[in-house]
């Protein structure tokens, strides 16, 4: 199959709905992507594309030519005042469910093998390697009940993976909540869905209640408790689809961010700083901070915008490098060749310090480089500002 011209362009076109001169443009633009996985070669859309969202994948088998196309993850409007918000955007009740700290990923079927897609529709091979090996038969019997052609989208948590790490008592290594089910393109209800996920032995994302839209306040506290537990937020939807959920989260995990995101400052902080502080802003708005409370969030704002950063600094004079380090746990050397190679590929070679095996598992400790440090090198060694 030519991967830049004929075949490919022939599937994107009829996939996505454009004419095949238009097709073979994007396929030489930078709004697509041309990847592999195993005998699979994919598709995906870097962004919006002719009514398909981003991370839109285009699955092709190489041996038949045969495809399938799988939607990207709907945007979801992200709420500043619930008080406002809630009342206005739902029609009648309100299902609340937890916000999990950690990646979105969908769950395909596709020639009898179970891919596991990134939010920006890149397969996976890490995560593909740990559905399958933890889920695959529940997923199968799942699909077989639903139909093939299904979609389950939900959030990989916990510490052994490689893009977002925060533990959670009840998935302290690595697991797969499910918030939603697509059939035939649209999201099944929420009860039918958390029953099914219930029935084939899958997990659901925590739900914390049902509301009637006028009882913003109900949904705050719900917020509050999830903030004293150091939980991201939540999720309110429409028992029936009716009209797109919408998000909130906690001032936890705002401030939380930005600490995270500013220990590797030119590689994420900048763009993690203002839409947080925003979402604090009317925060304290909605729930009305005292002046005690406003200095004790100021104070938490400042110490998380600067401590790590002047932590980072200190450490790459010291140690000379400033890399995040994290544990991929993997039932065989193949899928962790397979990651590496995947990961090289996004241009994020990653660097192996130690592998223990045990048990049948085995455990690799890898190094993710960052561009921060080049910036601090050049800093220190000519005094002048990158930015400005």
């Amino acid at each position: 199959m030519d991967s830049q011209g004929g075949d490919l362009a022939e599937i994107l076109s009829k996939s996505i709905g454009v004419p095949i001169a238009r097709a073979k443009s994007l396929l030489e633009s930078k709004s697509t992507r041309v990847m592999r996985y195993r005998k699979i070669r994919y598709i995906t859309l870097r962004r919006d594309l002719a009514g398909h969202y981003e991370g839109t994948t285009i699955l092709i088998d190489e041996d038949t030519g045969e495809y399938r196309i799988v939607e990207g993850y709907p945007h979801i409007r992200r709420i500043l005042l619930l008080s406002k918000a809630v009342p206005q955007h739902f029609i009648d009740e309100v299902i609340v469910e937890e916000k999990m700290d950690g990646h979105n990923v969908r769950v395909v079927l596709f020639k009898d093998m179970i891919l596991a897609l990134t939010r920006g529709g890149y397969v996976c091979p890490y995560t593909t390697h740990k559905v399958n090996h933890k889920y695959r038969k529940q997923i199968i019997r799942l699909l077989d009940d639903l139909g093939h052609d299904s979609v389950i989208a939900g959030e990989v948590v916990g510490m052994e993976n490689p893009y977002t790490r925060y533990h959670y008592p009840e998935a302290p290594q690595w697991d797969y909540f499910i918030f939603d089910i697509f059939k035939e393109g649209s999201p099944i209800p929420v009860a039918a869905r958390r029953d099914l996920i219930d029935k084939h032995g899958l997990r659901n994302v925590p739900v914390h209640g049902r509301y009637r839209k006028e009882d913003w306040q109900s949904i705050l506290e719900v917020a509050r408790s999830l903030e004293d537990l150091g939980r991201e937020g939540i999720i309110l939807k429409d028992p029936l689809y009716r009209v797109d959920p919408l998000k909130y989260t906690t001032s936890y995990i705002n401030v939380r961010d930005i600490r995270e995101g500013m220990t590797y400052p030119f590689d994420e902080g900048h763009t993690f700083i203002f839409p947080r502080v925003l979402r604090q802003m009317f925060k304290a708005i909605e729930e009305g901070w005292s002046e005690d409370e406003l200095k004790r969030q100021a104070a938490l704002l400042g110490e998380a915008i600067l401590i790590p950063a002047v932590e980072g600094i200190r450490r790459f004079i010291i140690e000379g490098k400033l890399a995040e380090e994290f544990t991929l746990t993997f039932h065989d050397l193949d899928a962790l060749e397979e990651f590496l190679s995947y990961s090289a590929s996004l241009g994020v070679p990653l660097t192996i310090i130690s592998m223990n095996r045990g048990d049948g598992i085995i455990k690799v400790r890898v190094q993710k480089p960052k561009r921060t440090p080049d910036y601090y090198k050049r800093i220190l060694r000519t005094g002048f500002s990158p930015l400005d």
